[in-house]
């Protein structure tokens, strides 16, 4: 006879592996997903379209840049996106992820320029002025993108304890008169 110990450590140890399986199998629930309808937008070749955010300058000899942003409170968890571009030349794309406590990362395009940004000035409890610097992660690949938001800042920000997203922004640059440089960010998620 099974004594009662084996068959509650046999169901608990059947209980973990299944549970263990299904998390791998069932895909992870989007906490949030941008839509790109309501946009707020500073630039005049900047342009939201089913579900798409894009430059397109319409011309090789007419050049331009537009940034997005949007104000959130979301815990940070993975984020993905779709970053994609014709005619490159001398072009700006990245997505900055701005945290609660005035830190942000900027994830630049492969081929793209650096945003012009040093980071950020800002008054801690005391009115005392501060400054955060900005993390810059350059060279990701256009396509479908993939990040792990508290392992990037645990990497280069310091713990990630009480940390919330508060802003995202997207920006875009065609400084190139030489090409029709088209940029389009889509398919913005954050994973719980």
């Amino acid at each position: 006879m099974v004594s009662s110990k084996v068959m509650i450590f046999g169901f608990i140890a059947l209980s973990l592996t299944g549970m263990i399986i299904y998390s791998h199998i069932v895909p992870e629930k989007a906490v949030y997903q941008e839509s790109f309808e309501d946009c707020n937008l500073e630039g005049d070749f900047l342009e939201c379209k089913d579900g798409v955010l894009y430059l397109d300058t319409g011309n090789p000899v007419q050049t331009g840049e537009g940034v997005w942003s949007k104000n959130v409170s979301i815990s940070p968890g993975k984020i993905s996106w779709n970053w994609e571009g014709q005619d490159l030349d001398n072009f700006s794309l990245w997505l900055k992820i701005t945290f609660n406590d005035h830190r942000s990362i900027y994830y630049v395009a492969a081929g793209s320029m650096n945003p012009q940004s040093e980071g950020e000035y800002y008054r801690d409890k005391e009115n005392r002025r501060r400054f955060s610097p900005a993390i810059i992660v350059s060279g990701i690949p256009m396509g479908a993108v993939e990040r792990d938001l508290i392992e990037d800042y645990k990497k280069y920000c310091g713990p990630a304890e009480n940390i919330k997203i508060e802003k995202m922004s997207a920006g875009f640059g065609d400084n190139s008169t030489q090409h029709k440089n088209i940029l389009s960010i889509s398919d913005l998620k954050i994973y719980g």
